[in-house]
């Protein structure tokens, strides 16, 4: 709690099969658990992490991964629950659930990831983009995600590194904020993959600086910057200063943070 303003540090912790932690419990691999097809199992091994989480003093899960895994040349399918978006769906929202428990305020916050189609990158390349029809997109790739926040209350969203139709997920408003916050009502917060804003510049070449990529984040709905404070720092608090971005966009971010209530 001793920070400058006095407002508690959220920190996260990598939970996929276990915290990523010396001494904790490293449980099956999500692809080895959805085969046991038995939602409750994964929900006592996400209350087991989220015990030994809190220990650590995390308040963050950056997990369940219910990305929906089209493509078997992908490097990432072990971290998913498989192809299918119902099994995907049922399995990741009984993770949220063990994650952050029956009262918020003795849970910890469950990290949806990654929004989204990052399951189904072109060619199998981490980080390419996905080729996804509309349909298809809200009955397979959205459904997961869905589910885990209307069902099971998930807390926070991580966005994909990959781009949908030509606009980075990071950046995308029709994804973080007209189907997130306005046709689901998601009332948490929005995270970004590693070092994904500054990718805005150095990977998808659509802003030309950091503090663009801060603007175009913070526009389309990120409010975190993970893993540490760099587009949202500096390059940031400059364009706020020469009024080049409102004031009302950094609010909205931090009154979410807020509501939380850890």
């Amino acid at each position: 709690e001793e920070t400058r303003l006095g407002i508690p540090a959220l920190v996260h912790e990598e939970c996929l099969s276990g915290v990523l932690a010396r001494g904790a419990n490293l449980f099956p691999q999500p692809i080895a658990l959805a085969s046991t097809w038995i939602p409750e199992l994964v929900r006592k091994m996400a209350g087991f992490i989220r015990d030994q989480l809190l220990v650590l003093g995390a308040r963050q899960g950056l997990a369940p991964v219910i990305d929906v895994a089209r493509d078997p040349r992908w490097g990432r399918v072990e971290e998913t629950f498989g192809e299918d978006p119902y099994l995907v769906a049922s399995m990741g929202t009984a993770y949220v659930q063990g994650m952050q428990g029956e009262d918020p305020l003795q849970g910890v916050v469950a990290t949806l990831k990654h929004f989204v189609g990052y399951g189904a990158a072109e060619g199998g390349f981490n980080c390419a983009p996905a080729h996804i029809p509309e349909r298809e997109l809200r009955e397979v790739f959205l459904l997961p995600f869905e589910c885990a926040i209307r069902e099971g209350g998930a807390l926070a969203v991580m966005n994909s590194y990959g781009e949908l139709d030509g606009i980075p997920c990071a950046a995308s408003n029709e994804l973080l904020t007209e189907i997130l916050r306005k046709e689901w009502s998601f009332p948490g917060i929005v995270v970004s993959d590693y070092f994904a804003i500054e990718m805005l510049q150095s990977h998808h070449r659509l802003a030309s600086d950091k503090g663009e990529a801060a603007r175009l984040a913070l526009e389309a709905g990120v409010d975190i910057e993970l893993p540490q404070t760099d587009c949202y720092g500096t390059p940031l608090r400059e364009l706020v200063e020469r009024g080049l971005i409102r004031e009302a966009l950094i609010d909205k971010a931090v009154l979410r943070i807020l509501r939380l209530k850890f």
